[in-house]
């Protein structure tokens, strides 16, 4: 049986986001600017994600994010997974994550600018060296992209 409260986790935090793949089975990914208070995150990569802020629900979360962070209009086609994790301060985030596919007015540059720097498809072999070389900035990341490349059958 799994009642009492000793086997609930609670969670604060959650995060919603998308990931595109090319036809190549690349990922389209964004390079953080490292907004103040928060430069430690500065040239690092991740899909496009963030906070689900009060009252939204992640799958508007992920859209919303598609688009402030890559100028990507989506449809969301299938619900991936959910990893919990933590921050570096031990607080808890449940991240989710949905395969999408780009509508036509999508522009691919961040409606925030100030946020990210860089939008684009990154090739397997150079996500797997950023990965190596540690500028992923969330292991997330790469559960997700693996999820969707099975979910794509390569």
């Amino acid at each position: 049986m799994q009642f009492g409260p000793e086997l609930h986790t609670p969670v604060s935090h959650r995060a919603a986001g998308v990931v595109i793949l090319n036809a190549a089975g690349d990922l389209l990914m964004v390079r953080e600017n490292g907004v103040p208070g928060q430069r430690q995150k500065a040239g690092l990569w991740h899909i496009p994600s963030g906070t689900v802020e009060d009252g939204e629900n992640p799958q508007d979360t992920a859209v919303r994010e598609a688009w402030e962070e890559a100028g990507v209009r989506v449809r969301l086609l299938k619900f991936l997974a959910a990893y919990l994790g933590h921050f570096p301060d031990g607080v808890p985030v449940l991240r989710h994550a949905w395969l999408a596919e780009a509508l036509p007015d999508s522009i691919f540059r961040p409606a925030l600018p100030d946020e990210v720097t860089e939008v684009r498809f990154v090739p397997k072999t150079e996500f797997d060296a950023l990965y190596d070389a540690r500028l992923i900035r969330m292991h997330h990341t790469k559960l997700f992209y693996e999820d969707a490349l099975r979910e794509r059958g390569r």
